[in-house]
């Protein structure tokens, strides 16, 4: 299997809307956004971060989990699933379902870039970060 992140951590060019919250770095095993260091998963949104979001793995996704992203009332939600794109069953997705809504599944890294030009353009996005620990 390979993997997606590297020893290195990835700078991220930033617009210059410093009203919105924004992921600035990517590395291995944290994600610096404009103001704040997190070390486990977390959701962002243009307006907030919030921390301590409980998966710490993909496989570990249930539904109330991603209830929590519905909480925001975003327009676009994703989910970035660690340094591997993964899906959850369709049993973990039925909230977004019943409700007509999408979520988008892609691998941590990616979901950061896709979070960030998303806010930059004024969206209503919201992101659900998986950092992996044991």
């Amino acid at each position: 299997m390979v993997t997606l992140f590297l020893a290195i951590a990835v700078q991220f060019q930033l617009d210059n809307n410093e009203n919105i919250e924004a992921i600035v770095t990517v590395c291995e095993d944290y994600i610096d956004t404009r103001n704040t260091r997190l070390k486990e998963s977390f959701l962002i949104t243009p307006e907030a971060v919030i921390p301590h979001w409980r998966p710490n793995r993909a496989i570990d996704i249930r539904s109330a989990d991603l209830e929590a992203l519905l909480e925001t009332k975003a327009e676009i939600y994703l989910v970035g699933t660690g340094p591997d794109q993964y899906f959850p069953q369709a049993l973990e997705l039925q909230s977004f379902i019943k409700i007509g809504k999408t979520i988008d599944f892609m691998h941590s890294r990616a979901a950061c870039h896709t979070y960030n030009l998303l806010a930059g353009e004024g969206r209503k996005v919201a992101a659900a970060i998986i950092i992996e620990s044991d």
